[in-house]
């Protein structure tokens, strides 16, 4: 019997059945009987918020000098006092260094950082043919990525009187008259690894890409599937395997001695290739083989679930000191875009431990913001072991899935730059020159060696970034600066990325 058979046997039509309940509801109403019930329900969405975001740009800086007492130290924000205050003080090994803590990284709540404030980085008053001194500045970006401008002023370069033996090769004095502008010469680069010295050229690496493979980068089931950024749809593995492809193609490019391997992970039974679907390639200097190792990786089965982070930074150190050079700098990359589950290996215990090893961790976050365990992934990233909740993400990177096709090529491009390639000098030559050329300010470049990638408009993203100055004067240059003084700034300039596609130069009026 059909549904309509069953409508005809009872003889209603819907027509009627509406009369019918209408006449049911005038009569109850009529006769005054207590209010009917229906079923309802009710719901909503409350409390709806919406919080402006935080940019905030701080300051720190160590200075050094080499003059008639050989070199000192001269002055450091956050001083030493208050790093080991803040940040406490092994006492078999000492408290962190300014270099180690600011490669590291400063978190933005660090007591000592210049925030609003103007100081003076150092005074000399006594400085001869023969000085040098080198002051490494360090720029902190809080919560959103900006871009960064400096600016450098050169004033009051002031003959303070003709002595005796100055009169004798300088006629010239009063104020604006001095020579010891032209005479200091300078250099500014981006020390990407805050270490106070210009390296040229980056030595041996060795890098492992440690590669999550749980069913959450691939089955739509779990949110594997997402935009391809083109009106299709993709897997994050996907787009993770092309940023590596690419990433390949420009380490092997670069004239830097890297070598890269990759180790795949998901629960505690599919990390590396001792099980199904895993790879485990130690790291190499053949381009062809990087790449078919990048092309081998693949998703563990749909019904295996579990991420062991822990146990995965835990094999891939072990793998790396196994299988590394053993003079190469040792850098790991972990993708990830799930929490630890299904493991009883502490994840950031062992990203100390590798980091104590020397191990320096880079961790790329696929995950809306805030989602996830960031601040986990923040604490295991950099080159020094981190206490909870004390890193600032200096090598943390973090994506959402919406935006992986674009955004994790320039995570790789940073990654780059802060690791692989040399350091790229800002200036070099004259103070004089140097006021001359960066008095309307200069944007700064989150990527400067890698060429015309997209990393060149991307911004500077939170965390600690450095660069440095070096002055000298030749010990040639005699006495025609006798007496004469000059005086100079830095200024910093931090400003929105988002919705910001053409920003303007803050320093060029």
């Amino acid at each position: 019997m059909t549904d309509n058979d069953t409508i005809d046997t009872i003889g209603l039509s819907r027509r009627k059945m509406l009369a019918g309940l209408g006449a049911m509801g005038v009569a109850s109403a009529g006769a005054g009987l207590g209010t009917t019930a229906y079923f309802s329900d009710e719901e909503g969405f409350t409390d709806n918020t919406l919080t402006a975001g935080r940019l905030d740009l701080m300051l720190d800086y160590k200075a050094t000098y080499d003059g008639p007492n050989g070199p000192e130290l001269i002055g450091q924000r956050p001083s030493a006092e208050q790093l080991i205050e803040q940040y406490g003080e092994d006492t078999s090994e000492g408290p962190l260094t300014w270099e180690q803590r600011a490669d590291l990284g400063f978190s933005c709540d660090t007591e000592g950082l210049i925030n609003g404030d103007e100081i003076p980085i150092f005074e000399l008053d006594d400085v001869k043919p023969g000085d040098y001194g080198e002051v490494t500045m360090s720029f902190h970006i809080c919560d959103n990525p900006a871009y960064v401008w400096m600016r450098g002023s050169v004033y009051n370069d002031d003959d303070n009187g003709l002595n005796e033996p100055e009169s004798l090769v300088d006629d010239t004095g009063g104020e604006g008259e001095g020579e010891l502008a032209e005479n200091i010469d300078v250099r500014m680069w981006y020390d990407s690894d805050c270490s106070n010295t210009y390296d040229e050229e980056a030595g041996k690496t060795d890098i492992l890409l440690v590669q999550d493979i749980s069913g959450s980068m691939e089955y739509d089931q779990y949110g594997g599937i997402i935009s391809d950024g083109e009106g299709g749809q993709t897997t994050k593995l996907a787009e993770a395997r092309e940023a590596a492809e690419s990433f390949c193609e420009v380490v092997f490019d670069e004239t830097a001695d890297t070598y890269l391997g990759v180790l795949t992970f998901g629960n505690e039974d599919y990390i590396g290739s001792d099980y199904a679907d895993g790879v485990q390639f130690a790291p190499s200097g053949v381009e062809s083989d990087v790449k078919d190792a990048i092309d081998d990786i693949q998703a563990a089965p749909d019904d295996v679930t579990g991420t062991a982070l822990g146990l995965a930074v835990q094999e891939a150190q072990s793998f790396l000191a196994s299988n590394g050079r053993s003079d190469a700098q040792k850098v790991m990359i972990v993708l990830t875009d799930g929490e630890q589950f299904e493991s009883n290996v502490d994840e950031l215990d062992e990203a100390n431990v590798a980091k104590d090893a020397g191990t320096r961790i880079v961790t790329i976050d696929i995950n809306e913001p805030g989602d996830g365990e960031p601040q986990l992934l923040r604490d295991m990233a950099g080159s020094s072991p981190t206490p909870t909740g004390d890193g600032d993400g200096t090598d943390y990177y973090n994506s959402s899935a919406d935006d992986l096709s674009t955004v994790l090529p320039l995570i790789y491009d940073d990654i780059l730059q802060a690791i692989i390639v040399g350091e790229e000098i800002i200036f070099e030559g004259t103070l004089e020159e140097f006021g001359d050329e960066m008095s309307d300010g200069m944007r700064l470049d989150p990527a400067p060696l890698i060429g015309s990638t997209d990393a060149n408009a991307a911004c500077f993203r939170p965390g600690t970034h450095c660069v440095a100055f070096e002055w000298s004067i030749d010990t040639e240059v005699g006495n025609v600066i006798q007496t004469d003084s000059v005086e100079f700034d830095f200024d910093f300039h931090a400003e929105q990325c988002r919705h910001n596609d053409e920003p303007g130069n803050p320093f060029a009026a």
